[in-house]
């Protein structure tokens, strides 16, 4: 082979290898490592979320969703008294003023539903009210039960003097009878003094208290009665009372 043609082959080879380029230098090469890379940062990023979760689960911890972070049981606990303290201020209740459980419960007094649920009440209050804190709250089902809303003013003027919850067991065992006349007479029955819970009755002078519990329940996520925050977690209609038991019993094993 000539001097020439040796050359001509060689700038030949040189020019084909430059046209060759390793794969990871190609754009499809780079494309490849770019998404190669982000599944193993997905693939980290999600078993660091799982490691974390396990490691917050096997010390008891809750998560947040409001505060997006986990936080101690006894944080849990603390933060759903608050929110039930904060629920509860001047309402009617029965029970102990720093209970193990707090009970919230919106209740209508033409709700059929809610009168059905008395009795078992009346068990919980019975064997559980040295643990509890239960706080009723105007939730009127208008529109649904005719003169409900008079039905719950006259609860409040009953609580004014101090009958609250004899008025509200009145109120149940004689639902669908909320004419005016029917409520001044079950005030009449309970020894009030009629002039004051008459004027307050006719007055309605609890409308706007009434007005706020059914707004603060429609903002809570209540969307008929009765509806019960138990703990700061809510628990939408009847509760039977051996499901009562579960819940009271699964509260105080984790204290």
């Amino acid at each position: 082979m000539s001097t020439e043609q040796k050359i001509k082959e060689r700038v030949s080879n040189a020019v084909a290898k430059s046209y060759f380029k390793p794969w990871y230098k190609r754009l499809s090469g780079k494309i490849f490592l770019v998404f190669l890379a982000l599944v193993v940062l997905i693939i980290l990023y999600f078993s660091w979320i799982f490691a974390s979760s396990f490691l917050h689960i096997s010390r008891g911890d809750i998560f947040n969703p409001e505060l997006a972070n986990w936080i101690s049981y006894e944080q849990y606990q603390e933060n759903q008294k608050e929110v039930s303290q904060v629920l509860t201020e001047d309402d009617p209740f029965w029970g102990v003023e720093d209970p193990l459980v707090y009970i919230v419960a919106y209740e209508s007094f033409g709700c059929p539903y809610c009168q059905s649920n008395q009795a078992d009440l009346k068990k919980l209050e019975a064997k559980f009210s040295s643990i509890i804190r239960f706080v009723f709250k105007d939730f009127p089902t208008e529109g649904l039960h005719t003169d409900v809303f008079d039905a719950h003013l006259a609860a409040g003027c009953a609580q004014d003097q101090n009958k609250f919850w004899e008025y509200h067991d009145l109120l149940f065992a004689n639902q669908g009878d909320f004419s005016k006349a029917s409520l001044k007479e079950y005030a009449k029955n309970l020894g009030l003094d009629t002039n004051t819970f008459n004027a307050c009755l006719d007055n309605e002078e609890h409308n706007q208290e009434i007005r706020e519990d059914y707004a603060q329940g429609v903002n809570l996520g209540a969307q008929g009665t009765p509806t019960y925050i138990i703990n700061g977690q809510m628990v939408p209609g009847e509760i039977p009372y051996d499901l009562w038991e579960q819940i009271i019993g699964f509260i105080i094993k984790q204290q």
